[in-house]
């Protein structure tokens, strides 16, 4: 093998403690000068396509903060996520970008088990700026217990054959852990599904699968709920679920569109 391509594949394959950051996609999402991908671990932050309200806010603060210049990043026991970027923590000059974008409201606490940082005063910072109203705490879609950060209504390959493919994320963004029994989720065609008992802590994330499988509970691992359908239940051209709690107060609602582009 050519002694540079060596080289070359061997640093791709290696983990960075430290690098610069020459691009910010969102404000939890960036690329190093190495052409690795980072992704924030324990925050996330409102998107950009679709644009979601304090996205570019989010985008340029990390922008300011961190452009060009040499950053320090930790890892957990998971060193990557299902997009194969690396999952870390990101400081510069002993700021780290997690707590700031959480004491600016410009992000909440996103956790997938195990995690291995202070969340406790995580969740601290996070309670401070909501009960302040900063930036994202002020906006209607984070009024309730439960926020919708992705909504995958097109799932790969064929639907039929995938059913499980179709799933949504929800974060429990309350102050307190949250039962889902009772709570039910809705299509634009009104069809409607009841959740299961599982207690989501703060900050968890729960991914609501439309087909058949074992409910996951175990608040140490990443909390799964199937709905059982037969069938794909999203409509892959057009397409909106909306959360309700038991009471029928609507929690939050996210619209399906295809992009024009793809995303990043």
């Amino acid at each position: 093998m050519n002694f540079l391509l060596f080289i070359m594949l061997a640093f791709a394959g290696s983990t960075p403690y430290s690098g610069q950051i020459v691009a910010v996609y969102d404000g939890d999402t960036y690329t190093l000068s190495s052409g690795h991908k980072i992704r924030l671990r324990a925050v996330n932050t409102p998107e950009l396509r679709p644009k979601e309200a304090f996205g570019i806010e989010a985008r340029d603060a990390i922008g300011r903060l961190a452009l060009n210049k040499t950053v320090s990043l930790t890892y957990g026991s998971i060193k990557q996520d299902s997009y194969e970027r690396l999952l870390a923590s990101v400081s510069v000059k002993n700021k780290d970008f997690g707590v700031y974008l959480l004491e600016e409201g410009l992000g909440h606490l996103f956790l997938i088990p195990p995690e291995e940082l202070d969340v406790e005063s995580l969740k601290k910072v996070q309670a401070k700026a909501k009960e302040e109203r900063k930036g994202i705490w002020g906006h209607r879609r984070y009024q309730g217990t439960l926020h919708i950060t992705s909504f995958h209504a097109n799932a790969p390959g064929i639907d039929e054959k995938n059913i499980n493919g179709e799933y949504i994320r929800i974060c429990n963004i309350h102050t307190e852990p949250i039962q889902l029994e009772g709570y039910t989720m809705k299509t634009l065609d009104g069809r409607q599904y009841t959740l299961p008992k599982v207690l989501v802590p703060v900050g968890h994330t729960v991914k609501v699968h439309s087909g058949k499988g074992r409910n996951k509970t175990n608040t140490k691992k990443q909390l799964e709920i199937y709905l059982g359908s037969n069938q794909p239940i999203w409509n892959n051209a057009h397409d909106r679920v909306t959360f309700y709690d038991p009471s029928g107060k609507q929690e939050d609602t996210r619209l399906h569109k295809p992009l024009k582009e793809p995303e990043q």
